[in-house]
C-alpha cells in the first residue's frame, strides 16, 4: 500500500446494500464493505469498497478517482462500530 498513507483506524459498520449485482457480483465500480477506515493526517472516514470475481474478493479505497488496493494485512484491527 505505498501509494496511500498509513491506515491509522478502522472501524466495522452496517453495509450499504448498493453495488452487489443479481447474480452476486459486484458492480465495475466495486461494491461497499461494512469497513471504514481513517487514513494517518485525516479527519475523513472512507468506506473500503471490494471487486469481487468468482470466490474472490479484492480491497480498494478510492481516493480523489484513483483505485488503490488494500492488504488485509495493512488494516488495523477492526472495531465494531454498529449499534
Amino acid at each position: 500500500m505505498s501509494d496511500v498513507p498509513r491506515i491509522a483506524e478502522a472501524r466495522r459498520t452496517e453495509r450499504p446494500s448498493w453495488g452487489v449485482l443479481q447474480d452476486g457480483y459486484t458492480a465495475r465500480h466495486g461494491a461497499p464493505t461494512s469497513i471504514m477506515v481513517r487514513l494517518e493526517g485525516e479527519k475523513r472516514w472512507r468506506r473500503l469498497m471490494v471487486w469481487c470475481v468468482s470466490n474472490s474478493g479484492t480491497l480498494f479505497l478510492r481516493i480523489r478517482g484513483k483505485e488503490i488496493i488494500v492488504d488485509e494485512s495493512d488494516l488495523p484491527p477492526i472495531v465494531d462500530g454498529r449499534y
